[in-house]
């Protein structure tokens, strides 16, 4: 471990520093700290920043955030401590000690960026541990053999399975580094390969649960299949994308297009079969969400309104031609005459979802656009418009007395 070679804080101004790649790289290159930036504003930079100046570059090893906000807020200067590196690994190794512990929390992609560092430090320490007990093992072939295989044991447990020191210094189980370890590899591959909207999606998605990431990364059958989806724009994450091939359309073996798509809100379906006995065997599309198209039909039973979510591969039904378009032309015109009634509107919004009307219905209808029904509505608006009136003379009276 590197000693400071000037344990006195200097301040410096932010210009002069530069921050070390591999900070931008595990944290990217602007973080959102609240926290610390209010902090700051408050009561200045108080844990100084942590710089290389091997290569007569004052290079961040430590404080990335600090140093972004302080140029931020305009600081003029900030607390640095200068530290003792002899090479570019030296610096490396570092930056990943000093941010080992690092505060506002790290996701999981971070940590694994570690890992990998972590990694490729350790092995080599491991297999150089290996090498010196079999060292040991030869050495004591003329001497008490027991006794030195007894050492040479000890010798090896002296240092953790790599694995096991790697997950302690990320703080994840291993089961957990495991499973996350195959994730990360796959991102790292789709960089390479410039597939950056499936990184992006299933960075997040390795965020939010390294167990789910996982899962998805297993399943091969699904897992390209949504990334060639994403890198498509088809869809915009993994969760959509797992939802679209569990419920899209297959055709000899391919996944067909967005099986959501065919689906617009208000078109009218004929099932080939009736959902259930009672249904009426047309419906209308009142919804469509990740998951399921929802249809709107009418209960032979009672004449009431059932909603119904069914997935794409669960419809088979044959789009038809609108078959109320002259009343749901009327409906909308009475929703914006009667905008201020909300009962009448709800009767209206309802009468949308239906695939069809009722001949009792066509009277409500007819109804609401009778002369009689707006005279009525007239004459009440204007009782209720004098009514009001009155009631503000007499409150005026009353403040005038």
């Amino acid at each position: 471990m590197s000693e400071v070679q000037n344990p006195a804080i200097v301040y410096i101004s932010p210009a002069e520093l530069v921050v070390h790649p591999k900070l931008i790289e595990i944290y990217g290159e602007n973080e959102e700290r609240p926290a610390l930036e209010k902090s700051i504003s408050e009561k200045g930079i108080l844990e100084s920043l942590k710089v290389s100046a091997r290569t007569g570059v004052n290079v961040v090893l430590a404080g990335k955030c600090r140093l972004q906000i302080a140029r931020q807020l305009g600081i003029s200067t900030v607390k640095v401590e200068f530290v003792e590196s002899g090479s570019p690994e030296e610096d490396l190794k570092l930056v990943l000690d000093f941010n080992l512990h690092r505060e506002g929390g790290k996701t999981h992609y971070q940590k694994f960026h570690e890992g990998q560092y972590w990694e490729s430090v350790l092995r080599p320490q491991a297999k150089e541990r290996q090498r010196e007990s079999a060292r040991r093992l030869n050495e004591s072939k003329y001497s008490n053999l027991n006794h030195s295989i007894n050492e040479s044991k000890s010798q090896l447990k002296k240092g953790k399975p790599v694995i096991q020191e790697v997950s302690e210094n990320l703080n994840i189980s291993v089961g957990s580094y495991h499973k996350g370890k195959k994730v990360f590899e796959l991102i790292s591959q789709l960089r390479e390969m410039e597939k950056f909207k499936a990184v992006v999606a299933l960075e997040i998605e390795f965020n939010r649960s390294i167990d789910a990431a996982y899962k998805f990364v297993c399943n091969q059958d699904i897992c390209y299949q949504v990334i060639d989806l994403l890198e498509a724009d088809e869809i915009g994450s993994i969760g959509d994308g797992i939802a679209w091939m569990l419920n899209g359309d297959v055709c000899d073996g391919l996944r067909l297009r967005n099986p959501f798509r065919r689906f617009q809100l208000d078109q009218v379906y004929q099932f080939k079969k009736r959902l259930r006995p009672e249904l009426e065997i047309v419906g209308r599309v009142i919804g469509i969400t990740n998951e399921f198209v929802v249809f709107g039909l009418r209960n032979l039973v009672n004449m009431s309104l059932e909603i119904v979510n069914l997935r794409p591969r669960q419809i088979d039904a044959e789009l038809q031609d609108e078959p109320s378009a002259s009343q749901r032309k009327r409906i909308f015109h009475l929703m914006q005459k009667f905008s201020d009634v909300f009962p009448v509107q709800v009767s209206l919004a309802e009468l949308l979802k239906l695939p069809n009307l009722t001949d009792k219905e066509e009277v409500l209808l007819r109804m609401y656009e009778s002369d009689v029904f707006e005279k009525t509505w007239e004459d009440y608006k204007t009782q209720m418009k004098a009514m009001e009136v009155s009631t503000n003379r007499k409150k005026d009276k009353i403040c005038a007395a």
